[in-house]
């Protein structure tokens, strides 16, 4: 969840850059508008980046808690079984 807010924050950051920086360029509107466009399309690949790879530690998280899980329903199933069995043997 802290990632998430400081991704958020760097791109609310980007945005306001972006923006101050288109009022107070020396340069013509074209060049600065092509400037920009690149410096965005590097930030947005940072970006995407960034949230591949949080997605990929949630992925990875979820997937180890997966298994855990199977492996304790498995060990529970096999438990229950001997219990039954035993409690079988009992009964006899």
């Amino acid at each position: 969840m802290k990632s998430a807010k400081v991704l958020f924050g760097a791109l609310a950051g980007i945005a306001v850059g972006i923006q101050i920086g288109m009022l107070i360029a020396p340069e013509k509107g074209v060049d600065t508008r092509k400037k920009l466009s690149k410096k965005g399309e590097a930030y947005l690949s940072d970006f995407n980046k960034q949230l591949d790879s949080l997605l990929k530690g949630f992925s990875d998280k979820f997937d180890k808690f997966n298994k855990e899980i199977s492996k304790v329903a498995e060990e529970t199933k096999s438990k229950s079984s001997e219990l039954i069995a035993q409690a079988k043997d009992k009964v006899k």
